[in-house]
């Protein structure tokens, strides 16, 4: 429960903006939509439908870019790492070009909803908002 709480907090934190330049700086994390035929090719590939690629940035030339990007979930040092590949596109395979940059204002909204939670369950373990009154069965009260 608590890994599902910080994994959602977390990702709440970053949002995706376009570049605008077109050239965005290796080892930033991007996402790419790819054209019609380039998401096809690649879903022929995997076996899934793919319109777009997350990853790092390897590489970004004037009429390429490569990305180190990774399929599934990732448990980083165990045997379920996840696959990885490197593929790379042509430009004119790629429609729009996304980084991944950090969201103050998703981030405050995050925190304050996990700050939120934290408040009501801790005022459910100290028996806050109860019914605090009485004092139990007088005698001859049925119980």
């Amino acid at each position: 429960m608590v890994v599902l709480i910080l994994t959602l907090g977390l990702t709440g934190c970053f949002s995706y903006q376009p570049v605008l330049d077109g050239s965005p700086e290796p080892d930033a994390e991007v996402r790419l939509r790819l054209s019609a035929p380039a998401a096809v090719a690649l879903s022929e590939r995997t076996g899934r439908t793919i319109r777009s690629v997350e990853g790092v940035l390897l590489e970004a030339t004037s009429d390429s870019l490569t990305v180190d990007v990774r399929w599934g979930a990732i448990y980083a040092g165990t045997p379920f790492e996840g696959r990885r590949d490197v593929l790379a596109f042509h430009r004119s395979e790629v429609v729009e070009i996304d980084r991944r940059e950090f969201s103050r204002v998703r981030t405050g909204i995050v925190a304050g909803g996990l700050a939120a939670a934290a408040l009501l369950i801790l005022r459910s373990f100290t028996g806050g908002g109860g019914d605090q009154g009485g004092t139990g069965p007088g005698p001859g009260d049925p119980l």
